[in-house]
């Protein structure tokens, strides 16, 4: 299937895949289909998120990313499955860890260390993954 008929159908959505996941596939499909303008770019990533994430970026009571505005958008979805992700594991491990100051640090440690052990090779086509997996935020900037 060609990358413009996948992106004209429901096949690059993201389903069961993470944002990181969706993000580098959906980037590898517009840049195969030569796809630049802006807008375009928030429409079809915007319908390829699962509509969870789609909801929360679209009513963000605050800095609401444009919708001319790709790479906003894409830092947003992001964070929002990070955050999603982390709640996840969270919740996970309490249910089965019994909550003790050790094992409290030891899962500190796992979720912030354990994502940038898990991602050693970024994608070649994804300008943003080495950022993603040496920082872990999609921009590889350090806040501060």
């Amino acid at each position: 299937m060609n990358a413009i008929n996948a992106l004209e159908g429901t096949f690059y959505h993201q389903g069961g895949q993470t944002v990181d996941d969706y993000l580098d596939n959906f980037q590898a499909l517009v840049s195969n289909a030569g796809y630049t303008d802006p807008q375009t770019l928030v429409v079809k990533f915007r319908q390829g998120l699962r509509l969870g994430i789609q909801n929360q970026i679209a009513t963000m009571p605050y800095r609401r990313p444009a919708d001319t505005d790709p790479d906003v958008w894409y830092r947003a979805a992001w964070r929002i499955d990070q955050a999603r992700l982390t709640n996840e594991a969270f919740q996970s491990v309490s249910r089965t860890v019994p909550c003790t100051a050790q094992n409290r640090l030891r899962l500190t440690l796992t979720f912030v260390c354990g994502k940038v052990a898990s991602r050693s090779t970024p994608s070649s086509h994804s300008k943003t993954s080495a950022a993603r997996s040496v920082y872990g935020n999609p921009y590889g900037r350090r806040h501060g």
